[in-house]
């Protein structure tokens, strides 16, 4: 069992009250994949439709499969629910403390993960023909989520199943070496997760640091959507207006005493 992931004071009155608390955006994405999982496990859905299929993709047009396949992760089953931990708990983090003011900066780092992932699966189509691997990708963007909550908060001591205690920094490759053991099955989708997740820690944060531009920006549009919607704050883009007061001392500046 994985490190307990709310405390119980926050779950009120209830589970709804609980679900509630969580972030708007951490909120929506892990119901999408509670829905589609549990609709799955009834039959009541082909998940073939949801699939990253790049050869429907080009000859039927199914776009829509571009961003569906992050919104499946598996039937109902112990690895969903594990998901979910790990989703609403350091996603959460994420989300209502790091992002706490800027909703759509953590937004910006989903939709940024999920297009690097896109970008991998299709290369490794074209050059390696490995299709199969990339299906379902809503694993690459909860290790993302990990990875980056690791950077931020690396020096936490976790308890992991009342065993033995790792450093929280380590928590992402605990996770994909315990997926491989149990599976079998080599983890890439979450290992590209991590390597998304470091691609924009470093981008967004490191970088910067040392000295180097700030590549990873914030869509002015993106923050003003969210900010329609009730989410963070909207950025005004209008020039400032021309001051029209007295302009009597306004003019060229002269240096005393020159000529």
């Amino acid at each position: 069992m994985p490190p307990r992931p709310v405390n119980a004071n926050e779950i009120g009155h209830g589970p709804l009250n609980w679900y509630e608390s969580l972030p708007p955006i951490t909120r929506a994405y892990g119901t999408v994949l509670f829905v589609t999982g549990l609709l799955q496990t009834f039959k009541m859905i082909r998940v073939f439709w949801l699939a990253l299929l790049w050869s429907r993709i080009y000859s039927h047009f199914e776009v829509w499969r571009l961003v569906t396949n992050f919104f499946f992760c598996d039937k109902m089953s112990l690895r969903l629910v594990f998901r979910l931990i790990w989703l609403f708990t350091y996603g959460k983090t994420l989300e209502s403390q790091t992002y706490q003011f800027e909703p759509a900066d953590y937004l910006f780092m989903l939709l940024f993960g999920a297009l690097c992932i896109l970008a991998t699966a299709g290369l490794s189509t074209w050059l390696f023909a490995v299709s199969m691997l990339f299906v379902f990708n809503a694993d690459g963007l909860i290790f993302m989520i990990l990875y980056v909550w690791s950077r931020n908060y690396p020096d936490q001591p976790l308890s992991i199943y009342g065993l033995f205690t790792i450093q929280s920094f380590y928590l992402p490759f605990f996770y994909v070496a315990l997926e491989f053991l149990f599976t079998g099955a080599f983890p890439w989708v979450a290992l590209v997760g991590i390597a998304v997740g470091h691609l924009y820690y470093y981008l967004y944060d490191m970088y910067p640091a040392i000295g180097g531009p700030q590549l990873l920006v914030t869509p002015t549009f993106l923050k003003n959507l969210l900010a329609d919607w009730g989410l963070g704050r909207r950025i005004n883009t209008r020039a400032a207006p021309v001051p029209t007061g007295f302009q009597a001392f306004h003019g060229r500046g002269r240096r005393l005493g020159a000529n």
